[in-house]
C-alpha cells in the first residue's frame, strides 16, 4: 500500500475512572533492556509490548498473540542480526497481523507490512482499458485528488476518477482546495442523467475528505451515523481488553514514543457524516471497487451505500478502517518503528453495524473480468454501471 493511511474518525465510551486507572497503569509502557538480553531481544519484547497493550484487532482475527511471543522470541538469539529480526518481524506482519495500517520499518528503508493479492486482471482492465472509454476535462487530468469528464460511449454519464483522500498537506486551506475540485467536477456534471464515481486505485488518506465526497451526493441534511469505534484498555488478545463503544473524545494515552505523544485518540463526533456543497446529486450513481480501495475510500463506500440511488459494482475491497499510530521504539537506537492499528471499527451497513476488517466489502454486483474480456479491451465494471444507469 501507499504510505500511511491516517483516518480522522474515532469513538470512545469508557467512565472517567476507567479512563485514569487505564492511563496510570498503562501509559508509556516499555520494556527496560537489560545487560542480559541483546539489541535484538529487545526490540522484540518491545513490539510485542507495544501490540499486546494497544491492537484490538486481535479477537477480529482470531490472534493468540501469546502464541507469537512464544513461538519467535525463542528464536531471537546473542547471534540473530538485525537482517535476521526484521524477516522474523516480516513473517508476523504479513502472515499473522496482516493489516495494511500496520507496519514494522527498519532504518527507514525496509518495511514489513501487508498487502493482499491483487488480481492481474482488474489490475490490467483499470489500468489499461477503462482510460479509453472516458473524455476527461483537461484542466484535470492532473489533478491529484479527482478526474473527471463523460463517458465516451454515452456523454450523459459523468464520470469521476477519485484516486485518494490524503491531503497534498495538513492545513484547512488544503482541504477547501479539496472542496474546492470537487464542487467544480459536480458543476460540471450536475445534469447528467448518472454519475459513475471510480474509486478501484483509490488507497484512502483522511476522513473528511472521503466524507465530503459523499456528501454531494446526499438526498437530505440529517445527519446519519456511519461508524462505532473502540479501543484497548488492557493487555491480551480478548475482546473483554476493550472499551465499550464510544461517546465521549479521548485525547489518547501520553506515550512520548508516539508522533503527537498521544495513543489512540477518539473523536465521536466524527462518526457522523451529512450532506455537502451548495447542493447534491441524486440520479442514479454506481461506484466501482476493487481490491485497491482501501481505508478512507471503504468509508467513502459505507457513505454512500445509504442513498438509495447508490450501486456499488466490482470487486471485493481491501478491508483495513482502523487508525494507526507510529511508535519509533525505545530500543534499537531509533533505527525501528511500527505502526499500530488502534481502533476496533464496525460501520453500518445495509441498517446494522459490522467489522470488515480483513474482510473487505462485497460490491452489489461482485464482477471479476476474464483475461479475453480484458484482452479484448472491456472494461466490465464501467460496462455494467452503465447498464445500471441507463434501465
Amino acid at each position: 500500500m501507499r504510505k500511511s493511511i491516517k483516518i480522522l474518525i474515532t469513538l470512545f465510551l469508557i467512565t472517567g475512572v476507567l479512563f485514569c486507572v487505564s492511563c496510570s497503569k498503562d501509559d508509556d509502557v516499555t520494556t527496560s533492556p537489560t545487560t542480559e538480553l541483546t539489541v535484538q531481544q529487545n526490540v522484540f519484547q518491545e513490539f510485542w509490548d507495544i501490540y499486546d497493550r494497544h491492537y484490538p484487532l486481535m479477537y477480529r482475527k482470531s490472534i493468540d498473540w501469546q502464541m507469537v511471543y512464544d513461538t519467535y522470541y525463542p528464536q531471537i538469539t546473542s547471534t540473530t542480526s538485525d537482517t535476521e529480526l526484521f524477516g522474523y518481524f516480516n513473517t508476523i506482519m504479513t502472515t499473522i497481523i496482516k493489516d495494511g495500517h500496520a507496519d514494522v520499518v527498519y532504518n527507514n528503508n525496509q518495511e514489513a507490512v501487508y498487502s493482499p493479492d491483487f488480481n492481474a486482471n482488474v489490475i490490467n482492465m483499470v489500468e489499461n482499458n477503462a482510460p479509453n472509454k472516458v473524455n476527461i476535462v483537461a484542466g484535470s487530468v492532473n489533478n491529484p485528488y479527482i478526474s473527471y469528464g463523460t463517458l465516451v460511449s454515452n456523454s450523459n454519464i459523468g464520470y469521476i476518477n477519485s484516486k485518494n483522500f490524503e491531503p497534498v498537506n495538513e492545513s484547512e486551506s488544503e482541504f477547501n482546495n479539496f472542496k474546492t475540485i470537487v464542487d467544480e467536477a459536480l458543476s460540471a456534471l450536475q445534469t447528467k442523467t448518472g454519475i459513475i464515481i471510480d474509486i478501484r486505485t483509490n488507497g484512502g488518506g483522511q476522513g473528511p475528505y472521503a466524507y465530503y465526497l459523499a456528501g454531494r451526493f446526499f438526498s437530505n441534511n440529517t445527519p446519519i451515523e456511519i461508524i462505532r469505534q473502540r479501543i484497548k484498555t488492557t493487555t491480551g488478545s480478548t475482546e473483554s481488553s476493550l472499551t465499550n463503544w464510544a461517546t465521549e473524545e479521548f485525547e489518547g494515552y501520553p506515550d512520548s514514543r508516539v508522533e503527537g505523544g498521544f495513543v489512540a485518540g477518539v473523536f465521536p463526533e466524527d462518526n457522523t457524516i451529512s450532506a455537502s456543497g451548495v447542493f447534491q446529486y441524486t440520479n442514479k450513481v454506481a461506484v466501482l471497487t476493487a481490491k485497491g480501495t482501501a481505508s478512507a475510500a471503504e468509508y467513502f463506500i459505507v457513505a454512500m451505500k445509504t442513498q438509495l440511488h447508490t450501486k456499488t459494482i466490482g470487486e471485493i475491497t481491501f478491508g483495513i478502517f482502523a487508525g494507526s499510530d507510529i511508535f519509533t521504539l525505545t530500543n534499537g537506537g531509533g533505527l525501528w518503528k511500527t505502526r499500530v492499528s488502534t481502533h476496533d471499527v464496525e460501520v453500518k451497513y445495509d441498517g446494522s453495524f459490522q467489522s470488515f476488517e480483513g474482510i473487505g466489502i462485497i460490491p452489489d454486483e461482485l464482477l471479476l473480468p476474464t483475461t479475453t474480456q480484458v484482452s479484448n479491451g472491456e472494461d466490465i465494471h464501467l460496462q455494467a454501471a452503465i447498464n445500471y444507469i441507463t434501465n
